[in-house]
Parts: C-alpha cells; structure tokens; sequence
C-alpha cells in the first residue's frame, strides 16, 4: 500500500538538489517518474502490438461451423512440416532488443546518480549529512551521530506510534544502511527510491526534501510475517 500522512503542501519531487558553479543537478522524485511515464508508454504500445495481433489471429483463423481446416497441411504418419519466415523472425528479435537496450540506457544514469558519491555526479563541495539505517526484523533503526536535533531527530510519531526520523527541508542527506538479519529494502515512496538494506554490508542513498510533511518509509523487500507492517515515519520540517 502506497501512503503518506499527508501534511505536506504537494507530493512532489523529492530529489538531491545542489548547486555548484551556477548548476542546479537534481536526482531522485522527478527523474524516476519520468521514468516511470516513459516505460509505461512503451508498454502500452507493446501490449496493443502483441493483443492487437493475437486477438487478429484469434477471429481472423478460427474454423467456421462445420469445418474442420487442415491448415498446416498434417498428414497422419508424416513428421509436421515447418513454415517459417525469416525476415519476421529477425524483426521480432531485433525490435525488442532495442527497445531493451533504449530503456536500460536511459535508466542507467537516474539509477547511478542516487547510488554514487556527489564528487562523482559532479557536485563537489555540496553539503551533505550522513545518518545511519538499520532494518531488523520488522522496524527501522536511524542513527543521528552528532548531528543536532534540528538536522536529525529521532523519536516516536504519536498519531501511528512507528519510530519517527525527524530531517530539515532542503538539506541533502547521505543514508548510510544496512541490515541485522535479513535483507530489507527502504522505499522513500515520495523520494521515488528505494535502496536494498544488505546483512554485514553497507548501502547508500541521497536524498533532499523540497517539501514539508510526514511520509511513510515502508520496506520493499519481503522480510518474513510481519513485512507488511514494517514502517517507520519520515518527518521533513523547515
């Protein structure tokens, strides 16, 4: 279930925002639903292409009453002969593959962004603040470090009575997440991204608010019973 207790003024992107020497580079919310629109369009077309020729097909070749068509030309005691048309066959194995390749190309970049370092994207000298996540099964632990209450807080939301990450709006923040048990996965529904919390190993994510409000952090990977309930709150504040 997609949720949020909805306090903030627009569900929007949710991106790293950072601007160094006149640029603006923002990654995460607005690039993952572009995404989102354009693999969804192309599966629309796909799917149109591929019922469009079996419901042809289906209408077009169905035997009449009454008859009872031979139209591979079977013969009883006869291995079956085999009709193929090479050039369809290359068009439907060429098509698709570049459509497979257009599409990974184009995710490749949204997808590393959120993964790598700013200095590697090209936003040196950005300020960022790390805070450490832990799944267990089944809630979130966040650890602050030094960082003061106003850039990171946590605490228990009382309207739900999940554990609570309080962060400030506009700030970039490194999350830096792991696992105790099994493999978990933190999903910032109105981040857009998620990132797999991996036993004995580290992950990251960046991410930045530009709005205010209270978000679920849901887990989106299956982690045993209780899965479902694993979440925690996210609270953005100016």
């Amino acid at each position: 279930m997609t949720a949020h207790v909805g306090f903030g003024e627009r569900l929007t992107t949710v991106c790293i925002t950072a601007s160094t020497r006149g640029v603006t580079v923002a990654v995460g919310g607005d690039a993952y639903n572009e995404l989102f629109d354009i693999f969804m369009a192309w599966s629309v077309v796909v799917g149109i292409i591929v019922f469009g020729w079996l419901l042809h097909h289906s209408f077009f070749y169905r035997s009449k009453d009454g008859e009872t068509p031979n139209i591979d030309d079977l013969v009883v005691g006869e291995f079956p002969r085999h009709y193929h048309n090479t050039s369809l066959e290359i068009t439907w194995v060429i098509i698709p593959t570049i459509l497979i390749l257009y599409l990974t190309y184009i995710s490749l970049g949204p997808v590393s962004d959120v993964w790598e370092d700013p200095s590697v994207v090209g936003v040196e000298g950005v300020d960022y603040f790390e805070i450490g996540m832990s799944g267990s099964q089944w809630f979130w632990d966040f650890d602050c470090g030094n960082l003061n209450s106003d850039l990171c807080d946590v605490g228990v939301d009382e309207e739900t009575g999940l554990s609570m990450l309080s962060v400030k709006k506009d700030v970039v923040y490194r999350f830096n997440i792991t696992a105790t048990d099994v493999t978990h996965s933190p999903y910032f529904i109105q981040w857009g991204a998620k990132e797999d919390a991996v036993p004995g190993m580290y992950t990251s994510i960046w991410l930045t608010s530009d709005m205010t409000g209270k978000f679920f952090i849901d887990c989106a990977e299956y982690c045993g019973d209780d899965h479902a309930y694993m979440t925690a709150i996210l609270e953005v504040h100016e």
